[in-house]
């Protein structure tokens, strides 16, 4: 099985000079570390973390990943620039190399993603997560989502 795994980053601070630079809060960083057990827990078990350069979704995957004890990847392709079809495509050219993905990125193109791929709408609030099997990109299968 081909497995996907999509995750908004968590509540991010305003107090900042730039997007770029917007850190979680404390409550994005326990609502992240949650978000990578409540996975790890529902058996869901990434072989790669890409995330987007940005410190907020970058933060984010780092406490998800710590459920798995795995490193995470910078991938300016998550930086929220890409339109849903482009987000993926550009998962689908990471199934050349692994079995199970995990991208940590930004609305309106995760909550985009995750409706073009369900076929229903999916609205992801900060540290929501989906998780799809795209054995088969022509249908592929919600099998997970935290949404609140």
């Amino acid at each position: 099985m081909k497995t996907l795994i999509l995750m908004r980053h968590g509540q991010a601070d305003f107090a900042t000079w730039t997007d770029k630079e917007r850190a979680l809060t404390p409550i994005g960083k326990e609502q992240t570390a949650q978000t990578g057990l409540l996975l790890k827990q529902n058996q869901f078990t990434p072989q790669i973390i890409l995330c987007s350069p940005l410190l907020r979704a970058r933060q984010s995957a780092q406490q998800a990943a710590a459920a798995w004890g795995l490193k995470t990847q910078d991938a300016s392709e998550l930086d929220g620039r890409l339109s849903a079809d482009g987000l993926i495509r550009f998962s689908q050219e990471q199934f050349t190399k692994y079995d199970s993905i995990m991208l940590v990125g930004h609305n309106p193109t995760i909550s985009l993603a995750a409706t073009v791929l369900s076929g229903t709408f999916i609205s992801f609030r900060p540290a929501n997560c989906a998780v799809f099997d795209v054995s088969d990109w022509q249908k592929p299968i919600l099998l997970f989502k935290e949404v609140s």
